[in-house]
């Protein structure tokens, strides 16, 4: 057996009895969204910092910087990661404070408790949907790696991880989510590190690479000027924090001072994870220029780490950074729709969603498009376009709210958002700040009278513990 094989069982392994620990607090629908509600910050961080960085990050992002250079490594690291942190410093907060007063499982709950509407909360739970484009992302990303380590065809590296990671998931929920992830997280942190480290030979040459690209790259679709660079990237970072299997992280955990813990030990790890983007531009010295983007970082471990059982150890890291996400996303997803469709949690209900979502999943990633990273921002920034108004106005405004403007402001964001990337723009990440700058004031107008404080003074009243209910 070779030594990526090997380790790889092992990881299935451990993996697999992680997932069964978990899983045990899954006896519910309750249970497969949150856990018990009382979890480690130090688990639920690194959890949410192994959701923030998947197969895109490890596998897809790397291209980019190969391909279009400094543009794509400033875009996708320094005003990213902040957004990212101002995201999770001032939303997590207010959400957990409000999620523990409505006993809210998912975001979609979240929201529908907030407004008081059924309606807006099986509309977000539908509109999870378009994060579908994100599943076939990072099942594509993951393939790429199992077809170039384990020397399985693609097709069958598809249908392997589908099928692995989503029993799991199906099986443990949120307690299976949160312990795989904190065995994936603590192997992404040392193979990250080990990655940045890897082109020692080629650092010179890679700082010189990057630095005849310019600031921006103008025949790029993310990064062709300096506002793309540093303002979109900037942006979106903030509104994907409200994804809802980033954000739902903050009722993992019992009250503030443990969301602050989380938050703090998330960002830790999600920069360190952002060091593999070196990878991009160690590749474009070590490797040919005329590789697809898409299987750039495939080809790049090949080489760099030549010693079988070091590669078949950064192999394995890859896989989780990639299972790490996908678990998190398919635990929000099913959640949400096979509770907050019918408005009752189900366990059974949340397995069958899950089963059709492999199903469409597997379909849609034997034939993925060019660049893959495209489709899935195309869907998740939809999402959190339609998703911002609604969520911002709801946790830094008091009282009552009122509905239309909460549900004008998400469909008018998705008609700008697809009626922009789907004609004019090429890049995805400028069409969902345009439909989110022009979202974001229809939701706050209808609340203008009630607008009375800033997140820092939110105080809703104390919420039960979470054993009273």
């Amino acid at each position: 057996m070779s030594w990526p094989w090997g380790l790889f069982l092992v990881y299935a392994v451990v993996t697999s009895w992680l997932a069964w620990r978990g899983g045990r607090s899954a006896a519910s629908g309750a249970g497969f969204a949150i856990g018990d509600g009382r979890m480690s910050p130090w688990v639920a961080g690194i959890t949410l910092g192994a959701c923030l960085a998947s197969s895109a990050t490890f596998v897809i992002v790397p291209g980019f910087v190969y391909a279009e250079g400094l543009p794509a490594l400033i875009g996708f690291t320094l005003p990213f990661i902040a957004g990212v942190a101002a995201g999770l410093i001032l939303l997590t907060g207010p959400f957990q404070a409000w999620g523990q007063r409505c006993s809210a499982l998912t975001v979609p709950h979240w929201l529908g408790e907030r407004y008081e509407s059924p309606g807006l909360r099986k509309l977000f739970a539908g509109l999870n949907l378009l994060n579908l484009a994100y599943l076939v992302l990072i099942t594509v990303g993951c393939a790429y790696v199992m077809q170039a380590a384990l020397g399985l065809p693609y097709a069958a590296s598809v249908v392997g991880i589908v099928v692995f990671v989503f029993g799991y998931t199906g099986f443990g929920g949120a307690g299976a989510h949160a312990l795989t992830n904190t065995l994936q997280g603590v192997v992404m942190l040392g193979v990250a590190a080990l990655i940045a480290a890897s082109g020692h030979a080629v650092f010179g040459a890679s700082l010189e690479s990057l630095a005849s690209t310019g600031w921006t790259a103008p025949d790029s679709r993310l990064f062709s000027t300096t506002a793309e660079v540093w303002l979109v990237p900037a942006l979106m970072g903030f509104a994907l924090t409200t994804q809802p299997h980033l954000l739902s992280k903050a009722l993992y955990v019992e009250d503030r001072a443990a969301v602050r813990e989380m938050v703090a030990v998330a960002l830790a790890c999600f920069t360190v994870f952002s060091l593999v983007l070196l990878a991009g531009a160690y590749a474009r010295v070590a490797l040919p220029a005329d590789l697809p983007q898409d299987q750039v970082m495939a080809a790049y471990l090949v080489q760099a780490f030549p010693w079988k059982p070091l590669s078949a150890l950064v192999t394995v890291a890859i896989l989780s950074a990639s299972m790490s996400t996908l678990d998190g996303l398919l635990v929000a997803i099913s959640a949400s729709l096979g509770g907050d469709l019918f408005e009752t949690p189900s366990l059974k209900r949340n397995r069958l969603i899950l089963a059709g979502l492999a199903l469409a999943t597997i379909g849609l990633s034997l034939s993925p498009p060019k660049l893959v990273l495209i489709l899935g921002q195309l869907g998740v920034y939809g999402l959190v376009a339609a998703s911002a108004g609604p969520l911002l106005v709801g946790l830094f405004t008091k009282g009552r709210l009122p509905l239309r403007p909460a549900v004008a402001s998400a469909l008018l964001a998705l008609a700008v958002h697809f009626g922009l990337a789907l004609t004019v723009v090429d890049n995805p990440g400028v069409a969902a700040c345009f439909a989110i700058l022009v979202g974001v004031p229809v939701a706050a107008v209808g609340a203008v009278r009630s607008v009375s404080s800033l997140p820092s003074v939110v105080s809703p009243a104390p919420a039960e513990p979470r054993s009273a209910k």
